[in-house]
């Protein structure tokens, strides 16, 4: 029996674009379809003035290239990063793409239950398989680098750090969270922090769940951060055996 995947977020504007009057420049996207279910987030770069066209269509663009990708059987991850950076081009065309650059970060379980996370960027992107939790994008030992990373702003799909997972009978979750809500975030809390989102959001109807995550990231409890923030979680849990009579 196939595993039940909860996905959901929320995006909201930090206090700085707040009191400015400008709109959030971070983005996210959830989606379902033949390639099984899907959430992208996207910070776009405050110093470029495209940013925020830059992280909307960075997540149009993920879910297009998702969906091509995975027609393909046993297609490479470089393939998924490539088409990403190209058609994300393509939709920005003829906007420069250094003036729209944006973070993001992808988490794909699929159907036939793999689960895909990643990015380009920073932010966080994190799975846990069961009791394992490993996180892909945002280990501060890496992150604290000079170089700027993220579509219009590095080496192209060569930046990107994507891994993949086999499919399990354990519950898997995958958070993604742009850097308004990662920098936030101890190492060693992350697995208090996945829990809080599934027992706190995932009962809730769907409009429910959405504000009141909404609230809390409007709430965060940080003093004097500014940025943007936004947050997604992929929660597939254990499929559920029949006992036999």
């Amino acid at each position: 029996m196939a595993q039940h995947t909860y996905i959901f977020g929320a995006s909201v504007r930090g206090p700085l674009h707040r009191s400015e009057g400008r709109p959030n420049e971070d983005a996210w996207l959830h989606a379902r379809g033949p390639f099984g279910s899907l959430a992208v987030v996207c910070d776009g770069m405050g110093s470029r003035p495209n940013a925020r066209a830059g992280a909307r269509a960075a997540c149009a663009a993920v879910k297009e290239a998702v969906s091509r990708w995975s027609k393909a059987d046993d297609a490479p991850l470089s393939y998924l990063s490539h088409l990403v950076e190209v058609l994300w081009r393509l939709r920005l065309h003829p906007t420069p793409p250094d003036s729209a650059a944006t973070t993001c970060l992808l988490a794909l379980a699929t159907i036939n239950g793999k689960c895909i996370v990643g990015g380009v960027g920073d932010g966080l992107a994190l799975v846990r398989t069961g009791a394992a939790l490993r996180v892909i994008v945002g280990d501060r030992g890496e992150d604290f680098a000079n170089e700027t990373k993220g579509l219009g702003a590095s080496t192209g799909p060569r930046a990107w750090t994507l891994a993949e997972f086999p499919p399990t009978d354990a519950e898997r979750v995958a958070v993604l969270a742009t850097d308004g809500v990662a920098d936030d975030l101890l190492p060693e809390r992350l697995d208090g922090f996945c829990d809080w989102l599934i027992d706190s959001f995932e009962p809730l109807a769907p409009r429910e769940r959405h504000n009141r995550l909404a609230a809390e990231l409007r709430a965060w409890p940080t003093p004097g951060h500014l940025d943007d923030k936004t947050l997604a979680v992929v929660h597939s849990q254990p499929p559920v055996h029949e006992e036999s009579t």
